[in-house]
């Protein structure tokens, strides 16, 4: 449950970041829904595959 709860806290560090990156362009006001989907699913796939990744017991 633990690994659960850093992913989901990384996902949305990544998210916030990804929207950082985003606002250098353009006001928030004037971000569309692409820009919206593109941070939440770049963050989704970031948190999901690092989740993945600790579960998998690869030694």
């Amino acid at each position: 449950m633990q690994t659960f709860w850093g992913c989901l806290a990384f996902g949305v560090l990544m998210f916030a970041i990804f929207l950082i990156m985003d606002l250098t362009d353009t006001p928030l006001n004037s971000l569309g829904w692409r820009d919206w989907l593109g941070s939440a699913a770049g963050a989704a796939i970031l948190s999901v595959g690092m989740f993945t990744l600790n579960k998998l017991d690869l030694k």
